[in-house]
């Protein structure tokens, strides 16, 4: 009989596969290096002001689209400007990434029918849930 034949084989890889799959208790582990995700991050003054502002900009952003019915690359007149200065109140601080991210969608979804205000916003968006190079790279999730 070879050393590999199949049930030597099988053998061989069940062995090696009960200490490979480690204590077999992996979310205290996890618990232990990782935030609860049901603990809310607590802003700071700067962080509650740029939430303010960027929803404000939204609130306007949604008067601006009310009455439009078509979608247009440059989209109604002051949509643009007032996607830029969304834009620049949502960088004036550092915000959480799921606060940051929200603020995004919700702005995006205000202006869905202007094209250029798309492509804007959607190179804010975080890549694969960070921004890399960032202060949310550096700074952890509540920043």
């Amino acid at each position: 009989m070879s050393p590999f034949s199949p049930p030597v084989f099988l053998a061989l890889a069940a062995a090696l596969a009960v200490p490979a799959a480690g204590c077999g208790n992996s979310t205290k582990h996890a618990a232990a290096t990782t935030r609860k995700s049901s603990e809310p991050c607590k802003l700071n003054r700067a962080q509650r002001r740029t939430v303010a502002l960027a929803l404000a900009d939204i609130r306007r952003l949604r008067g601006i689209q009310a009455p439009v019915q078509t979608f247009s690359q440059r989209g109604a007149p002051g949509q643009v400007e007032l996607t830029g200065k969304f834009e620049l109140d949502l960088a004036s601080s550092h915000l959480p990434l799921n606060q940051f991210s929200r603020l995004l969608h919700l702005a995006k979804t205000a202006t869905s029918l202007c094209g250029a205000c798309g492509l804007a916003l959607e190179s804010e968006e975080p890549v694969l849930g960070d921004r890399s190079g960032t202060a949310h790279a550096r700074e952890g999730p509540c920043g």
